[in-house]
């Protein structure tokens, strides 16, 4: 691997691993999946995606969604409220081009004022297709009642310029491991998220659609919204359930191992990490104590540590080190790694480690390099942050 270092790469052995197993998941769940856009900011990974079988793409924000059209994503789900005049008028723009779909969320009766003062100015060629969001109690946004939630999608079924599409929810953040009693709250959430979506059929708030979209699902509990949010129905009403994960595809050596449905311990079913960090040891100054030349400029470090596993000579000897070497505190470019005594490691070895966090890692690399099982760069993903 001739690349200068620090370095971030991928491995493209399992980015194809990843997609194949995703696509394989919502195939037999009969589900749909737009990932989550914002984790790489990578039009070739968004593509790749696409290919696969995604529906479309999710973005977090209207300059995400900017990128992702410019780079020809056919369908954006904005995975937010839209209330900024500003963004607004460029969704109304995009609207005059029927092959182009874009969803957003609403949650407030002053956010669907906003979109419907706003949308009256600019006049689209087509009602802006809205998800009327359930929240939970110190979550972030969403309604946190169904009663309210089912007020705001009247509005919006009502509403001249704007199209109720859906239900949206995100369970990601209520908890953070597959303990009993962590994931008890998670379920509970699904069932007011399908309880919700069955109001909102019964009343006949989507009456006249021909298909409903209900999406929910990070990259750590899409098993449970898969298991809580498919039909059967009321009516036989066609809800298409939209997965968002969004870390899937280069899955990491952390945060996502831990509480993924589909972790790299599971084998060939399971994700594999595709990214790794590879710096060189720059100084051993004390006894247990070696310099790496990374830092939090070059390392997603907001859950969890870079992990050390092998250490390649300049001979091109490697060895694992995974227990023996470990990182215990970042500078802006520098790693304090400590040191078992049974390793040897040398100035100018070079550390491979494993990432946690895909969302905190990419933004750090304009440029990262695909590496082949023979260590070869077979591609370059350029990231637009």
């Amino acid at each position: 691997m001739d690349l200068p270092t620090p370095v971030m790469v991928l491995r493209e052995r399992a980015l194809a691993h990843n997609l194949a197993v995703m696509a394989e998941f919502c195939r037999a769940w009969g589900v749909d999946i737009s990932p989550h856009g914002k984790t790489t900011m990578a039009p070739q990974l968004w593509r790749r995606q696409l290919d696969a079988g995604a529906w479309g793409i999710t973005a977090a924000t209207v300059t995400q969604a900017r990128v992702m059209r410019a780079a020809g994503v056919p369908r954006i789900l904005l995975a937010n409220e839209l209330v900024d005049p500003v963004s607004i008028d460029w969704v109304a723009e995009q609207l005059v081009d029927p092959g182009f779909a874009f969803l957003c969320y609403a949650d407030s009766d002053r956010g669907v004022d906003i979109l419907e003062e706003r949308l009256r100015a600019s006049d689209p060629e087509q009602p802006l297709s809205v998800l009327v969001e359930l929240g939970f109690e110190g979550g972030r946004t969403g309604c946190r009642t169904i009663p309210e939630a089912a007020h705001i999608a009247g509005r919006v079924a009502l509403s001249d310029v704007l199209h109720l599409a859906g239900v949206a929810g995100y369970e990601g953040t209520i908890c953070h491991d597959r303990s009993p009693e962590c994931l008890a709250p998670v379920l509970a959430y699904l069932d007011r998220l399908r309880e919700l979506t069955t109001t909102l059929i019964d009343s006949g708030n989507f009456d006249g659609a021909e298909q409903i979209f209900l999406t929910a699902g990070g990259s750590a509990f899409f098993d449970l919204v898969v298991d809580r949010l498919r039909g059967p129905w009321p009516g036989d009403a066609d809800v298409r359930v939209v997965l968002r994960s969004g870390c899937y595809l280069t899955h990491d050596s952390g945060v996502y191992e831990r509480v993924s449905p589909l972790p790299t311990r599971d084998g060939e079913r399971g994700f594999q990490p595709a990214m790794e960090l590879w710096s060189a040891v720059l100084s051993r100054p004390e006894s247990g104590l070696a310099l790496l030349g990374f830092g939090k400029r070059d390392a997603p470090f907001d859950i969890d540590l870079p992990t050390p596993q092998v250490v390649r000579s300049p001979g091109g000897e490697v060895r694992d080190v995974v227990g023996l070497l470990t990182i215990r505190e970042l500078n802006d470019q520098h790693a304090y790694g400590r040191i078992d005594p049974a390793l040897t490691l040398e100035v100018g070895d070079l550390v491979g480690c494993g990432l946690s966090h895909p969302c905190t890692a990419f933004d750090k690399w304009r440029v990262i390099p695909v590496l082949d099982e023979q260590d070869r760069v077979v591609d370059a993903i350029a990231t637009y942050f």
